[in-house]
């Protein structure tokens, strides 16, 4: 498998090397003297570069390595993108048509993965799986597809974020004796309001000024505040959805989708009811706002998973549990057990 992964990298710098030098002569052909001679042949030959000659081109540096095939549908969608903004406003015919014949393309993809996550779903119903989790669920099924852990991470992050902002206002399934919620009594709540106020007020204001200078800027800043709504609503969301929960053998660590990590309880050296010591000791800070109130610490460093696969190497886990007293006995009776 890692020979597999390594073989990829040479294929990969072909394909970007090559996609560049298309987008870089495609631009150049645009601004020069010769696009205004023969305008219509160019910007169809440029269309047909940039819009299908690049995904053709990922597709054969690809199809003999570890990475999905399927892939080639969001570097069509990018390539399709930098064409509307490469060939000059007028002649988009040649991109309009191709836009409307990929659909039903785009459209089977999503069908497809819908398809696998109720698949994945009703496996788990099977198996009388104990909480369904869509990150996890999601994660799965592209791991299935023959995604690698990290592209299966970010994407299933990117995903999920998306999911909870606009599917997760719904009221949270009620807690069992084994889940706790971490968010209600650290202080998040009152975080949440103020970004979500200030955050809107804070880019209008941005966004006008900012269109003084360059309008190109302002609107780069603009999305930018955009999607930092859409991530702290979706985040947010995911950690109303996602408690902590101590199962049968494991500690599952649902951070929202910020954090997501099991650990055996025979790793677990102690737990603690206190405060994490910013000054004296190195931790994970896995609290939803401030120094947390429980402390976990390991018999030896591991990698916990966070979003966007980002990993990190700790000993010493800091939480803010709601219900903290019965979290770490609870939590304590697993560890003397284990």
């Amino acid at each position: 498998m890692q020979a597999s992964a390594i073989s990829s990298r040479p294929r990969l710098i072909v394909f970007f090397s090559t996609a560049l030098f298309i987008i870089a002569l495609s631009i150049f052909l645009m601004k020069s003297a010769t696009f205004q001679s023969n305008q219509s042949l160019l910007a169809l030959g440029s269309s047909i570069d940039l819009a299908l000659l690049i995904p053709i081109i990922y597709f054969l540096c690809i199809r003999k390595t570890n990475i999905p095939k399927f892939t080639i549908v969001p570097v069509f969608i990018i390539s399709l993108t930098i064409a509307f903004q490469v060939i000059p406003q007028g002649f988009h015919q040649t991109l309009t048509i191709i836009e409307y014949a990929a659909a039903p393309l785009e459209l089977g993809l999503i069908g497809f993965l819908i398809y696998k996550v109720s698949q994945v779903r009703k496996s788990m119903k099977e198996q009388s799986a104990s909480r369904e989790d869509f990150p996890e669920l999601l994660n799965q099924v592209l791991r299935e597809l023959k995604f690698t852990n990290t592209q299966a991470n970010i994407i299933s992050s990117e995903v999920s974020l998306f999911y909870y902002t606009f599917m997760g206002w719904k009221k949270p399934e009620s807690l069992d004796n084994h889940s706790f919620t971490y968010y209600q009594t650290s202080g998040y709540k009152n975080v949440f309001v103020v970004a979500l106020f200030l955050l809107p007020v804070e880019t209008f204001a941005l966004h006008y000024w900012l269109a003084t200078y360059s309008t190109t800027l302002a609107w780069i800043l603009t999305a930018i505040s955009i999607y930092s709504v859409f991530f702290i609503l979706g985040d947010r969301n995911s950690i109303r959805h996602r408690p902590i929960k101590i199962g049968l053998e494991t500690l599952h660590l649902r951070i929202g989708i910020r954090w997501n990590t099991s650990i055996h309880y025979d790793k677990i050296k102690a737990i603690e009811l206190r405060e994490a010591d910013e000054l004296s000791e190195k931790f994970a800070n896995l609290a939803t706002f401030g120094p947390g109130n429980v402390v976990i610490i390991l018999k030896e460093p591991m990698k916990l998973k966070g979003i966007y696969g980002i990993s990190k190497n700790t000993d010493r886990i800091a939480l803010s549990m709601d219900n903290e007293k019965e979290f770490v006995s609870l939590l304590h009776e697993k560890i003397t057990n284990s």
